[in-house]
């Protein structure tokens, strides 16, 4: 198993979803949070509806609900919301884009593929990182040390989190 990434660039990206609710659990740790369960399309773009019968139209995304919806949702329900990624990026051999195995959850290892062109931009297959810099000599100064190139591949252990808007049956959610 590879080490645990906790150096090297930071990024956080946000990615729009609908979704059905699998969970809402109360966390057994602190009891003031909560995680959220959610099955959503593996790719938005041919629609939200997925076939729970065949795993590659689906994925399931197991975040950290920041907000206090788990307390609200049942399971069943679909839901709206935004789903927020974070982590830092290393330098590695790989050869496509996407994420090891069917499941976003913290810890999650995601390849990604690196874009420079106006702005630094990694491509992570369900979301798109765009990295920010104070200026160009800042720009150059990280891309240098981390040893990103255009082309280059990237790993992160995601951390996720949940943000709903809303939720209630499918047919309320899907309609807008």
């Amino acid at each position: 198993m590879a080490k645990t990434i906790r150096t090297g660039p930071e990024f956080e990206a946000a990615f729009p979803f609908k979704g059905r609710v699998l969970e809402a659990i109360l966390c057994p740790d602190c009891e003031e949070e909560g995680y959220l369960r959610l099955r959503i399309a593996r790719d938005p773009g041919k629609g939200w509806s997925y076939d729970p019968k065949d795993g590659s139209t689906f994925l399931e995304v197991y975040g950290l609900d920041p907000r206090g919806a788990y307390a609200k949702v049942r399971a069943g329900e679909w839901a709206e919301g935004r789903i927020v990624c974070f982590g830092h990026m290393k330098r590695v051999r790989a050869r496509r884009v996407g994420i090891v195995g069917g499941v976003l959850q913290e810890g999650t290892r995601l390849h990604g593929e690196v874009h420079l062109e106006d702005a630094v931009h990694i491509d992570f297959g369900m979301f798109e990182a765009r990295l920010a810099f104070e200026d160009e000599g800042h720009r150059a100064k990280v891309l240098k040390e981390a040893k990103f190139r255009d082309g280059t591949f990237v790993a992160t252990d995601v951390g996720v989190d949940i943000e709903l808007k809303r939720w209630g049956p499918k047919e309320q959610v899907l309609r807008r």
